[in-house]
């Protein structure tokens, strides 16, 4: 069973330093639901409903804002569904809780976007405290010094996001949980490291221009971190393009060594950034207990949209409920001289939908 790391994890961070972090990373303990889109074929995916879905489904450093709607509809445009995957990242490294991944579809594509958004998430939230000099042991990237490109006449200046060091961080405190030599071990790590990958090939150069006259005479340049709703939408297009792959069991003790594409006659690895899932997802239109997905019964809906929250789309077919109810209020208050609030009461009156 995966042990959840300690602070001897952190090398370089003090406890001091730790707890910065842990704080950093407060808004990651609020669990969300993951929602997803069922399309031809039994194929599940992620549903970007604000953002990726309609409880959000990974909350994430600040960066994030997963309740961010996504404009575009999904690649097959088919049939959207819910999956309750919540993910308390900072729990879920905490000796005595319960690893809400092991007992939901730990195999799945959904599990593939948690890991990876979850590692993306941390090297981002340690880069950007870096960058701010919340962290003693560490700030801008002191490599990006001087002249970088002479030719075109810019050099390296401000403060440079050390995207590497929250990257090696993330690399040591989330991956730490990976003991197991397991198949499921093989595709959690692959999946944590094509999360930082994208969050390191996201990375932007910013430059400003120095001279007399707002002329350009020399250039200087930094690298800093993209937002992190980019780097999760990144990673919602490679969810949907996960890559289901199979364990090769190449040592002599027959102990899993390698992922490969499945259904392919070639050893073929996975791309560095492909998200893998070794198990095709569950029906997440109903409730089941073994894959603790508690079906769409009850989700509320939009009765009038054509989208993923729409009712015929949440309630998978099955129907709506009306709720009709009253909302009263204290409205139009006045001062009254001397001395009192006079107020009028309004009412309105509104109408929720449930699916069956």
């Amino acid at each position: 069973m995966a042990q959840p790391p300690s602070l001897d994890h952190a090398q370089k961070l003090s406890q001091v330093d730790f707890l910065r972090v842990s704080l950093l990373w407060r808004p990651l303990r609020e669990a969300r639901s993951a929602v997803v889109r069922r399309g031809p074929g039994s194929q599940h995916h992620l549903q970007q409903d604000s953002w990726l879905g309609p409880t959000a489904a990974c909350h994430l450093p600040e960066p994030a804002r997963c309740h961010h709607r996504d404009r575009g509809g999904g690649a097959d445009g088919h049939q959207r569904v819910s999956v309750p995957i919540p993910l308390r990242t900072l729990e879920l490294l905490r000796p005595g809780r319960e690893d809400c991944l092991r007992a939901r579809a730990p195999r799945s594509r959904e599990a593939a976007f948690t890991y990876a958004i979850t590692a993306a998430g941390v090297a981002h939230a340690v880069t950007a405290a870096c960058s701010q000099g919340n962290l003693s042991n560490c700030g801008c990237d002191r490599e990006k010094q001087g002249y970088y490109n002479q030719a075109e006449g810019w050099k390296w200046g401000g403060c440079s996001a050390d995207v590497r060091y929250g990257i090696d961080f993330s690399r040591r405190f989330v991956d730490a949980r990976e003991i197991k030599k397991n198949a499921r071990r093989l595709m959690n790590l692959h999946n944590n490291e094509a999360g930082r990958k994208v969050l390191e090939e996201r990375m932007k150069l910013e430059c400003k221009c120095h001279g007399v006259s707002g002329s350009c005479t020399t250039k200087t340049c930094w690298t800093t971190l993209p937002k992190f709703r980019e780097v999760g939408h990144l990673l919602k297009e490679k969810y949907n393009a996960a890559v289901q792959v199979e364990v090769v069991r190449a040592s002599r003790l027959r102990q899993p060594t390698f992922l490969r594409i499945k259904q392919l006659r070639s050893y073929q690895k996975p791309m560095e950034t492909d998200l893998v899932y070794i198990e095709k997802s569950p029906n997440y239109c109903e409730e089941d207990a073994a894959t603790g997905s508690v079906g769409t019964q009850g989700r509320l809906c939009n009765r009038t949209s054509p989208g993923a929250d729409g009712c015929d789309t949440m309630c998978c077919g099955r129907g709506y409920n009306t709720h009709q109810y009253t909302k009263v209020w204290q409205c139009n208050c006045k001062f009254h001289w001397c001395c009192f609030v006079k107020c009028n009461t309004c009412s309105e009156r509104t109408e929720v939908f449930t699916c069956k």
